[in-house]
C-alpha cells in the first residue's frame, strides 16, 4: 500500500524554521545532495502542500533548473516537483497553475484514503508545521522524516503542537494519553555538517 511520508526540517528546540549559517560555523551542507529527499524521490509520485508552501514552491522550483547557478541536486528536485502530482490543501485558493496540480478543499482524510486505494508510489507531505500537525491529528501519516539542525533558535513556528501545561501532575505520559503518538525509529544518521537525519515509522504501523 502507498505510504504518506512527512518531509520536514527542525532545529534542536523543535522549531520548523530553516537556520542560515555563515562559512565558519553550523551546518555547511554539500548542495549536491539532500539526505532526506534524495533517497526518497524515486519512491514518490505525489506531493501534498498547503497553500503557503505551494505558492512558495511554485515561485521557486519550476524555474530553478534554468538558473545558471542551480546545483545538480536542485535541478533534479525541480524536475521531480514538476512531474509529481501536486495536491494543494486549501479552502481559499481558487486555481493552481503549476503542472499536475489540483486543489483539495474537502475532507483531506477522504482524499488520502482514495489515493492509497489506487496503484502508485508513496505520497509526500511538504510544507510547514500547520499541515503536519493537521495530518498527525487526523492519523494520516505513516512515516516521519526529519532533518535536524544543530541550533537552538529560541523563536519561530514549533514543528509539533504541544499543549503548555505547567501544572502537569506528573513526569510520565502513559500510552493512550490524549495527544500522544508513537513512532518506531528506522534510521538515525549523523552527518559531517552537524545535522542528523531521522526516519520514523508510525507505531504500531497501520493495519497491525
Amino acid at each position: 500500500m502507498r505510504k504518506v511520508l512527512a518531509m520536514v526540517f527542525m532545529s534542536l528546540d523543535g522549531v520548523a524554521e530553516f537556520p542560515i549559517y555563515d562559512s565558519e560555523t553550523g551546518a555547511n551542507r554539500d548542495e549536491s545532495d539532500q539526505p532526506m529527499w534524495t533517497p526518497q524521490m524515486p519512491t514518490i509520485d505525489t506531493l501534498i502542500l498547503g497553500r503557503i508552501a505551494y505558492e512558495k514552491w511554485y515561485s521557486f522550483w519550476p524555474a530553478r533548473r534554468l538558473d545558471p547557478e542551480c546545483t545538480q541536486w536542485e535541478a533534479k528536485f525541480s524536475l521531480f516537483c514538476d512531474q509529481a502530482e501536486k495536491l494543494v490543501v486549501s479552502k481559499t485558493l481558487r486555481k493552481a497553475d503549476w503542472t499536475n496540480s489540483r486543489i483539495v478543499s474537502g475532507e483531506i482524510g477522504e482524499e488520502i484514503a482514495r489515493l492509497k486505494s489506487l496503484p502508485g508510489r508513496d505520497i509526500a507531505l511538504g510544507g510547514g508545521p500547520r499541515i503536519l500537525q493537521s495530518f498527525l491529528r487526523l492519523g494520516l501519516l505513516d512515516e516521519l522524516l526529519i532533518e535536524m539542525f544543530p541550533s537552538l533558535l529560541g523563536r519561530g513556528k514549533p514543528l509539533f503542537h504541544v499543549a503548555y501545561d505547567p501544572e502537569s501532575p506528573g513526569d510520565f505520559v502513559p500510552a493512550g494519553s490524549p495527544g500522544r503518538r508513537d513512532f518506531k525509529l528506522i534510521e538515525a544518521t549523523p552527518r559531517e555538517d552537524g545535522t542528523v537525519f531521522l526516519h520514523y515509522q508510525r507505531f504500531p504501523a497501520r493495519g497491525t
